[in-house]
């Protein structure tokens, strides 16, 4: 089968649980190693792990991408068709360092990396595995996955491998949407620059909210919120 136990070592995001390869790392001035991609802190962790075989799936997947209209906008595809052709490693499913989570099945010291359940999720939410049912018929494969960019990795590789070695359908397309910035920087809970999107509709209205939203922020693509920008906006389109 595509899934066997190991021992593992690298460079793990507790917040973005997920682990990162040297060359997705940097060392900052404070000595520490991030996440190049998600600027998470990383920790150095060795422990055994459940692995699914990814590397088997590479020349599918480039196949794929170039074959079908399955991910979009075009420079994601790109982005992540970059990312498989520089080669894919087998990918770590498991823990043992915690004991929170979902047991892996006959291997109750092992629990499923979050993501693998979460992905997990579009199938069991429709009924899976009871595949012959009304709602699982109706709704599966899924139109369309509408995603963050920070998450594409996740849905148009691991995705659609873990998918190919169940036999199962894959979604017909996954579109990941940009981030929008708070004055030009991340919003991040940590920083305390989180827009309340409620507060927004009570201060200015629901579709003025929309429409600079859609007039703003190019479909796909990052965009950048100022109290400013959606007044100045306002008043140059509707008012």
């Amino acid at each position: 089968g595509d899934i066997y136990l190991d021992p593992y070592s690298g460079w793990y995001a507790v917040r973005d649980e997920a682990f990162y390869g040297e060359d997705e790392t940097e060392v900052r001035v404070d000595g520490l190693r991030y996440s190049k991609e998600t600027g998470t802190e990383l920790t150095w962790t060795e422990e055994a792990s459940y692995f699914f075989r990814l590397s088997a799936y590479q020349d599918r997947l480039l196949e794929f991408y170039e074959r079908e209209g399955f991910l979009y906008p075009e420079t994601r595809r790109n982005e992540i068709a970059e990312f498989v052709r520089s080669g894919l490693r087998d990918l770590s499913i498991s823990r043992t360092t915690f004991d929170w989570g979902v047991p892996v099945p006959g291997d109750p010291d092992h629990v499923m990396s979050v993501w693998v359940d979460a992905l997990t999720n579009y199938l069991t939410g429709v009924g899976f595995p009871a595949t012959d049912d009304d709602a699982f018929t109706r709704y599966w494969p899924a139109d369309v996955h509408v995603i963050g960019k920070d998450i594409a990795r996740f849905h148009s590789v691991y995705w659609p491998a873990f998918l190919w070695s169940a036999g199962l359908e894959l979604p017909r397309k996954v579109f990941a949407h940009g981030f929008l910035y708070n004055q030009g920087e991340k919003m991040s809970k940590s920083v305390g620059n989180v827009i309340d999107p409620h507060a927004l509709i009570g201060e200015y209205g629901l579709d003025q909210v929309r429409f600079f939203l859609l007039r703003e922020v190019s479909f796909g693509q990052d965009g950048s919120y100022s109290h400013d920008g959606i007044v100045s906006r306002i008043n140059a389109d509707l008012a």
